[in-house]
């Protein structure tokens, strides 16, 4: 855990009155100790899991409390966690949530083999909502590489759950990928490393349903490709991930990085 984000969960373990030490960045017993404080409720669900995840969930409690959506409760660092966070943050901060900038994206041109985002509706049918479960067009398509979860290692995913409206161009993306690269390239380049695919939430940075809400986006590498970062930063901005690019767009999906320099671990059945 950075030592930035540390610092923020001793304010708000102090802010709920549970931590009287200094705000250092040091996960040390005392923070420890207000932690599990925190999560006294909620004691017998959590046993098992380590100091890390334990204080993973006070941040994810923490965003939740201030209404921004974090996903499950479940101490796992992922890319809708790190948003949320960032959010809770900035809002410690400046004393405001900041502003949609999602919402504020100008649409692009229209394409024949996907919807724009304002038609997915009519296209795809309504999303999924939150916390229900999934919708029964959402269908499993086996994975043709071993998947890691890009915030656990020790977990894999044999599958990707997206709409079935999409379920036969991703298999014919996965196989022209793996025909491409082979699994070492996969692998070297972070082509294993799941972020996301079928979630009901809102989109990180706006209100509107995400379109990971239909199944019909997925992510990968988040750790390297932040939602923010930009082509200077991305690790899928580099010459190497041409041929990667190259097999989505073959098929209709876009790439918000290459259309929109932003959210380089995205990619999306559905046009601007």
């Amino acid at each position: 855990m950075k030592k930035s984000i540390a610092e923020a969960l001793q304010r708000r373990l102090k802010a709920l009155g549970l931590y009287a030490g200094e705000i250092d960045g040091d996960r040390g017993p005392k923070t420890i100790a207000a932690v599990n404080a925190a999560l006294a409720d909620r004691a017998s669900a959590m046993a098992g899991w380590t100091d890390l995840r334990r204080a993973v969930a006070v941040l994810q409690l923490w965003a939740e409390a201030e209404g921004v959506e974090t996903g499950a409760i479940d101490g796992r660092w992922g890319p809708q966690t790190e948003f949320a966070v960032d959010t809770v943050m900035a809002k410690e901060a400046t004393g405001a949530m900041p502003p949609a900038w999602r919402d504020e994206i100008e649409p692009g041109p229209a394409a024949d083999t996907w919807p724009r985002q304002s038609g997915l509706t009519g296209w795809y049918g309504p999303p999924g909502r939150q916390g229900g479960a999934a919708p029964p067009y959402i269908v499993n398509v086996p994975t043709r590489w071993k998947l890691k979860i890009a915030w656990d290692f020790a977990l894999s995913r044999k599958h990707f759950s997206v709409h079935q409206k999409v379920a036969n161009s991703l298999g014919r993306v996965l196989d022209k990928v793996l025909a491409t690269y082979g699994e070492a390239n996969i692998a070297r380049l972070g082509l294993d490393l799941f972020g996301g695919d079928y979630n009901a939430r809102p989109m990180r940075g706006g209100t509107q349903p995400s379109t990971h809400s239909w199944g019909i986006a997925i992510d990968f590498d988040p750790e390297k490709n932040p939602l923010k970062a930009s082509r200077e930063t991305a690790r899928f901005a580099h010459p190497d991930y041409e041929d990667w690019w190259r097999a989505w767009e073959a098929e209709g999906w876009l790439s918000l990085g290459r259309a929109r320099n932003f959210d380089w671990m995205h990619v999306q059945a559905a046009r601007l």
